[in-house]
This record gives structure tokens, sequence and C-alpha cells, in this order.
């Protein structure tokens, strides 16, 4: 065997050994958890690093049996499947979809069109004497080349929106790319040792990167379902702003707002009867109660906003860029009726179960200079007139208390 296939061959094989690793990982998350994210997480590795290995023509250099007629549809068609599948599952992982019109048509647009791509090129392939095989994979990678643009698009407005980790996704994008170029050009006979090697350290990167954001995701997700059931009580506070150190947060997600022109929802929470069972239960009933509240608003609202504990009795959410002008009111019910189900908090022996008065003051913020611990004291005081007034919700504009709107 010549010394460059020899190279190529070591290539390719050490590359599907890496990807058949972190397809064990996936698959060791989803038997622990059996959730949903997990078999995603699953199914994205074994369809895309599948189709990684077929395009860089290891299952021809091991079986040369393998006809061109058996592996250019499937060649032609797992690219774009793969970007489909990629787009959509980025979509769910932000869970920014519902939040931003721009992720949600390309998410949604991105991923019909790709599958039809996929399913064309493979019929096309099948034919056989409609294009020259090099030709039906010069398309495959047009289309592959629009799914990444598609992806790093929306991972990139994910980030702009405050999704910490969506940062590591456009790295992720980046190695994407790479592995792309560099796969197709393999398919289509483009050969050296610099190619190789190069597609080879994109791919492992781009599946790692992936890997680690999707088992990080589904771990916080995982804890938050645990947190709102009052099945785990970790030690209070986590990463969330507390008191004076919710206002850079607050400040930040209204310059957001403003640079893209778009309304900014500031909204407090008031929970009147926090302590009401600390006589009962003991000391540290609260924290409990907190925490499980702090998790149902964090499920609700995704991790993109800001969420804080102004004081014991208050919490502070703030969504940011909202397109959807009833995209508050939508949220704030939402919230009153989760918030308001029962907390079982105490001991293991001896479980109480708590129901908490929940009042909730919307503030619908408009322009830049909007001052962010004015607009959470007026949250507040909204907030405790609708405890008072049993009104549930009570929304208005910044700026403009008479026109205050009961809500629920």
């Amino acid at each position: 065997m010549h010394i460059a296939t020899q190279l190529e061959l070591a290539i390719w094989s050490g590359m599907a050994g890496a990807l058949f690793l972190l397809s064990i990982v996936a698959a060791a998350d989803l038997v622990a958890s059996r959730s949903i994210p997990a078999a995603r997480g699953l199914a994205f590795i074994l369809l895309t690093g599948g189709s990684s290995t077929l395009l860089s023509g290891l299952p021809e250099m091991l079986i040369p049996a393998l006809g061109a007629e058996v592996l250019l549809p499937l060649k032609a068609s797992f690219g774009p499947l793969s970007g489909a599948l990629a787009l959509t599952y980025l979509g769910v992982w932000l869970g920014a979809a519902h939040d931003d019109q721009l992720i949600d048509w390309i998410v949604g647009g991105g991923s019909v069109g790709l599958v039809l791509a996929a399913v064309i090129l493979a019929a096309v392939a099948l034919l056989g004497d409609v294009m020259e095989p090099v030709s039906v994979i010069a398309t495959a990678a047009t289309a592959n080349a629009v799914s990444v643009l598609c992806v790093g698009i929306v991972a990139f407005r994910g980030a702009t929106l405050g999704d910490r980790l969506a940062r590591w996704m456009v790295v992720a994008c980046i190695c994407l790319a790479g592995m792309v170029g560099g796969l197709y050009a393999t398919a289509m006979h483009a050969t050296g040792l610099g190619v190789w090697v190069f597609t080879a350290v994109c791919t492992i990167f781009h599946f790692l990167i992936v890997i680690a954001l999707t088992l990080q995701r589904n771990r916080e997700l995982r804890k938050l379902s645990r947190e709102a059931q009052s099945l785990a009580q970790p030690p209070w506070g986590g990463d969330m702003a507390l008191g004076s150190r919710l206002v850079p947060h607050v400040e930040d997600a209204l310059w957001r707002s403003a640079r893209f022109g778009r309304e900014c929802v500031v909204a407090a929470i008031s929970v009147p009867n926090l302590y009401e069972l600390v006589q009962v239960a003991g000391a540290g009933v609260d924290q409990q109660i907190l925490v499980a509240l702090m998790a149902r608003i964090r499920r609700i609202v995704g991790f993109r906003n800001v969420v804080g504990l102004y004081h014991p009795r208050c919490f502070i959410l703030v969504v940011s860029a909202v397109q959807d002008p009833r995209r508050g009111e939508l949220l704030a019910t939402r919230l009153l009726s989760d918030l308001r189900k029962p907390v079982r908090v105490g001991e293991e022996q001896g479980r109480h179960l708590f129901e908490p008065s929940i009042g909730i003051g919307l503030i619908r913020i408009t322009g830049r200079d909007s001052d962010a611990m004015a607009a959470m004291n007026r949250a507040e005081q909204l907030a405790l007139a609708a405890v008072t007034h049993m009104a549930g919700v009570i929304a208005e504009d910044f700026g403009d208390a008479s026109h205050g709107v009961a809500v629920g």
C-alpha cells in the first residue's frame, strides 16, 4: 500500500475512532438520564458522524467491494440531512425560536429546505445518468455550505441575545465550516496530508464542543427539573444575581434590547407569604421555597434571560429584545400558573405543603434612556399591588402609570 494511502487511512481511522468514543459518551448520558435531550444528542452524533465518515472515504478503503452506486446516494443525502438535524437541534438547544423571528425563520425554513435537498440529491444519485458523481457531490457541498451558514447565524444570534453557552457554539460552527469544507474537498478527490489533518482536527473539535455543550445544557435542565419539584436542595444562591448585583444584568438587558430596537420586559414576582411555614417547618424552609420557585422561573424563560432575587420576597425577571408585543402578558400568565402550584418543603420525614401567594408586576420598556433601578422598583410596586388587589398580574408601559392593566 502506498505511504500516502496509509497516512490517509490512519487519519480517517483515528477520526472515526474519536467519533465512536464520543458516541459512547452520548449513549452513556442517554442510559443515565433517559431523557429526550440526551436522545437528540446521540442521534446527532450518529447521523452527522456517520456522514463525516462516509465523506472521508474510509468505507471504500476498508471495504473496496463497496461500489459508487451504493455510496453515492448516501454521500449525497446524509450531508444535507445532517445539516437539517443540526439546525433543528440547535433551535431546540437555544430555546429561543419562539422569542426571535429570525431564529424561527432560519430553523424552520432551513430545515425543510435541507431535507428536500437531501431527497432530491438521493434521487438524482440513484438515477445515475442525470448528473456526474462529482457534480452530485458538488451540489451536496453547496447545500451543506448553506446549512453551515444557517447554523452559524443562529448560534451567533443566540450569543447576541444573551445565551452564555451559545458563544462556544459559535466556535463549534467555525470548526463545522472547516470540517464540511475539508470533507467535501476530500470527497471530490482533493488529496494532501494538510487537508486530511485539518479536516480531522476540525471534525473532532466540532463534535467535542457540541457534545460538551449538549451535556452541560442537559445537566442544567435536569437540575432545574429536580429543584422545581423540591427533589434537590443545593446551597442557596448559585450563579443567580442577588440584590444590588442584579442592576448591571438588568442594564445589560436594557442595552441589548435598545440595540435591537425592541421592547424589554422587566417583571417583579412577589411572594409575600414566603415565611409562613418557618415556625412549623423550621429554619431554612424559605430557602427551599426560593430554590424551587427560581427553578420554575428559569425553566419557563430559558437561559438567555435575566433571573435574580431582588430581596427574599421578590424575584426580578428581565426578558430582552422582545418581538411579540403579547410576549410579556403570555409569559406572566404562564408564570402565575406554574408558580402558584404547591411546593413540598421541610425534612424528608416531615414534609409540608407550601402554597405560594404570587403577584407579578410587569413593565414594558422601549428606548435607551431607561433607569434599571427605577424599572425594578416600579415593577415591584406593581407586584405588591397585584397581591393586594388579587389581580394576579399588573402590567404597564414604563413611565406611564396611567396605562396599567390587570391581567389574570
